[in-house]
């Protein structure tokens, strides 16, 4: 690995955890997305070499900008779970603070990604990284 370098060169090692030429995909959501009807895009990261701490760094940023946001699975599940109890005369403004409509996350075995509300949050995304992989 990558790693078993680092005596010999570790300037090599620092340029791999720099984080500002991130790397990611964006992608619009649409019918194959089941979280389309609450965010428009995602961004998507690599599974191997620095993808992980590029996602990670991503979600860390995105909760200093937009606030914590709960896993999107969670995320979902509490959002149900409050719109059920909405006849118990809950409004939209009781909805959990978890449940953030800026952006949300998941990191299931096949996918890293963040997902967005629209246009303006990606392409704040987008100017604090611009290392988009086509």
């Amino acid at each position: 690995m990558w790693y078993s370098n680092l005596k010999k060169n570790p300037t090599q090692y620092c340029f791999r955890l720099n984080t500002s030429t991130m790397q990611y995909i964006t992608k619009k959501l649409d019918g194959r997305y089941s979280h389309r009807k609450f965010f428009k895009y995602c961004v998507e990261f690599s599974k191997n070499q620095q993808g992980p701490l590029q996602f990670h760094t991503a979600i860390k940023w995105m909760t200093e900008t937009y606030g914590y946001a709960a896993e999107i699975r969670d995320w979902q599940y509490i959002l149900d779970l409050h719109n059920q109890h909405r006849s118990y005369n809950l409004t939209n403004a009781d909805t959990p603070d978890v449940v953030n409509f800026n952006w949300s996350w998941t990191n299931v075995s096949t996918d890293l990604r963040i997902y967005v509300k629209g246009d303006k949050e990606l392409s704040f995304f987008k100017l604090k990284w611009p290392g988009e992989r086509k």
